[in-house]
């Protein structure tokens, strides 16, 4: 389905902070005609309703028959059903990391979407980074993973209160770092710090993998700096990027350093040299949902599909395990 300007009919599931950003920019695309909003708490519906100019819809039924897409950005325990339903009735989805709160419930979302013949994309939002998406060209030309080290860091935060800091926070970079190293997992070691009634508030992993690469990431939600640090060991160079500030620094030693000519400080060569590779800056989100709809019009494999999204939740699921075994 699609209006007569071509045009992919568009509705957000879930008007809290992030469906209403879903909605800002849907409601920006030329491409795309937002066409309603739908939450269990009406009087969000009713006000994003307004805001935008778009219908507040009443029933999931009356939603699946008007539009060819939606967002799910309701809670991770309402992503299952939703959109299996939503799937089932041919309208494409993207659903808000992570996926669901089960395997069987990620496999039968997947399926679904197989079967039916419609997109599912998952909202791993770090995937359209402009600086992830510079890394990831740079490590397409020859560069082999030796170890990567992450440090996701966030004050106390009100919004996400049915999650760890595992699969609230740290859930972004584990994407990021099987999206760079192709080989399987191999161990995963995690200790953790809770600090309120539903597990790790501040997470250390070590995951080890078959081809002896080696990731430590760090995750806290209780640290009152703000940080989002993503460094990569290569067997060229290290790489150093912020999700942040959108800023990727290419660092060479040895033979992969600058040579100096004679100048005021006398002879000399530096060893080691830095680069900062060129970022085009931009709204990660907006790149995400752009490329959502495209994949809709053009026919194209999502960047972060279902089977992408459960391989993640397994190591997230590893890492919980792991940690909860100290925590009892």
């Amino acid at each position: 389905m699609a209006d007569k300007a071509g045009r992919v009919r568009t509705a957000v599931i879930g008007a809290g902070q992030m469906g209403t950003n879903h909605l800002r920019i849907y409601d920006q695309q030329k491409n795309v005609d937002l066409v309603g909003v739908f939450d269990s708490n009406a009087d969000a519906a009713r006000t994003a309703a307004d805001q935008y100019g778009i219908e507040m819809f009443h029933s999931l039924d009356e939603l699946a028959t008007t539009v060819d897409a939606v967002s799910v950005t309701s809670p991770t325990f309402t992503h299952a059903e939703i959109g299996a339903f939503m799937l089932d009735h041919h309208v494409h989805c993207l659903i808000e990391k992570p996926l669901a709160v089960t395997e069987e419930q990620c496999l039968l979302l997947i399926e679904t979407a197989r079967r039916r013949g419609v997109h599912l994309m998952v909202g791993h939002v770090e995937r359209f980074n402009p600086a992830v998406r510079q890394l990831a060209a740079i490590m397409e030309e020859g560069h082999k993973v030796h170890a990567i080290d992450v440090r996701r860091l966030s004050a106390v935060s009100a919004r996400i209160t049915d999650v760890d800091v595992v699969a609230d926070l740290m859930v972004h970079d584990l994407d990021i770092v099987l999206s760079l190293i192709k080989s399987p997992v191999n161990e995963v070691i995690a200790k953790a710090v809770s600090t309120r009634n539903h597990g790790g508030d501040y997470v250390v992993a070590l995951v080890s993998f078959e081809g002896g690469e080696l990731a430590s990431l760090t995750a806290s939600r209780i640290t009152q700096n703000k940080v989002r640090e993503l460094s990569v060991t290569t067997d060229h160079a290290q790489i150093q990027m912020d999700y942040s500030t959108q800023t990727l620094n290419v660092i060479r030693q040895g033979d992969g350093a600058v040579k100096r000519m004679p100048g005021d400080l006398g002879n000399y060569k530096l060893d080691i040299a830095m680069e900062r590779a060129e970022v085009r800056i931009g709204e990660p989100l907006v790149l995400e949902l752009r490329h959502f709809i495209e994949c809709i019009q053009r026919e194209r494999c999502p960047l972060v599909g279902g089977q992408e999204a459960l391989e993640t939740l397994r190591l997230v699921w590893r890492i919980q395990r792991s940690y909860t075994q100290d925590l009892g």
